[in-house]
């Protein structure tokens, strides 16, 4: 069905315009060839709502050679052809109604037939031609509209794609350096590292739970956190603290699930283990404007470097750019004894609603 048919506002716009067209006519027929108005305008105007729904079959003409595929000759010599046709047999129209009127009350002079069909052949080509060039128009700005929101579907589809495949390195990631830790603590507390294992049992469950989520809230994101810390003070015991401090109505902002993980991960095997008094891991979570400020920060020994391949923290990184792109960010600062990231996010609701 014709686009324009579809829509009742565009459909009268349309109809409006060539009543316009057909009052534009009338002032060229009382112009040229001396006609009172009252009769020009009963001859025009339906005459332009005549010519409203012949317009309509440029579409056609349009849909059956699209620009992208169809060469520029092809698309003239078609469109002058359908313009001549449709202007004779519209000027044959008026002719018709002109000798129609003239039979009537109105003062139509019945000699100056060939100048009428002359200039309606040359304005009804002339408006067809337009049509079919408004169409083109509008043709190509629904291709571009396409385009678009195809290469947008692209990036959403490859955006997605590396968020599942930096999703599914997280959780071997962590789970080979928590197995590390209990092997680590079997050779010294048994007891405690079957906590360990019940614990991380505990983790895995809840963390696995999060299924094919994209997002979860902040408040959730923190919790895991927590569990994880719980995990890992069975090993350390008293040498690992853990402080938070969160805005409540942060808790509601959405983030990729397991951001925070690799970022304690971090904070307490490159941090805190590097301590023998250990240390605090200290969560703080607060609002700046339209961003959320996720900070965490660690004591650690600047003088000892433990083996590791970054690759938790560079997939952060990674998955921030992928989810919220620019508008989000990763700083990492090291001064003195304290090793701090922070996190920028933007403030979203979970289902992509800005804040």
């Amino acid at each position: 069905m014709h686009p324009i048919l579809g829509d009742q506002l565009r459909l009268r716009l349309h109809f409006t315009a060539w009543s316009l067209g057909g009052a534009g006519l009338a002032w060229l027929v009382r112009a040229l060839f001396a006609v009172p108005w009252t009769a020009a305008l009963v001859f025009g105007v339906p005459m332009g709502l005549v010519a409203a729904p012949v317009s309509l079959s440029a579409w056609y003409l349009c849909r059956a050679m699209p620009l992208s595929r169809t060469s520029a000759w092809r698309i003239g010599a078609t469109a002058a052809g359908a313009a001549v046709v449709t202007g004779s047999l519209w000027a044959a129209l008026g002719r018709w109604w002109w000798q129609l009127l003239a039979t009537t009350a109105f003062e139509m002079p019945v000699d100056q037939m060939l100048g009428l069909f002359s200039l309606m052949l040359g304005l009804g080509s002339i408006g067809y031609l337009l049509a079919v060039t408004v169409h083109y128009v509008l043709q190509a700005g629904e291709e571009s509209a396409l385009a678009d929101r195809r290469a947008l579907e692209f990036q959403v589809a490859q955006r997605d794609a590396e968020l599942r495949s930096l999703r599914a390195q997280v959780d071997p990631h962590f789970l080979f350096n928590s197995l590390n830790s209990i092997v680590g603590l079997m050779a010294t507390d048994q007891d405690q590292a079957r906590v360990m294992c019940l614990r991380l049992a505990e983790f895995l469950r809840d963390s696995l739970a999060l299924g094919g989520e994209s997002r979860i809230t902040l408040g959730r994101e923190v919790a895991l956190a927590e569990q994880y810390l719980g995990v890992e003070r069975v090993r350390f015991g008293d040498r690992l603290t853990v402080a938070t401090r969160i805005d409540p109505d942060a808790l509601e902002v959405a983030v990729p699930p397991l951001i925070l993980q690799p970022l304690v991960e971090n904070a307490v095997r490159h941090g805190v283990a590097t301590l023998l008094e250990g240390g605090s891991v200290r969560i703080e979570v607060s609002l700046a404007g339209p961003k959320a400020l996720i900070v965490v920060t660690n004591p650690y020994d600047p003088d000892v470097r433990r083996r590791g391949t970054g690759l938790g923290m560079d997939i952060v990184r990674r998955r921030l750019a992928a989810t919220f792109g620019d508008r989000a960010a990763m700083a990492i600062e090291a001064q003195g004894a304290q090793y701090r990231v922070a996190l920028t996010v933007p403030i979203e609701r979970l289902g992509g609603q800005a804040a």
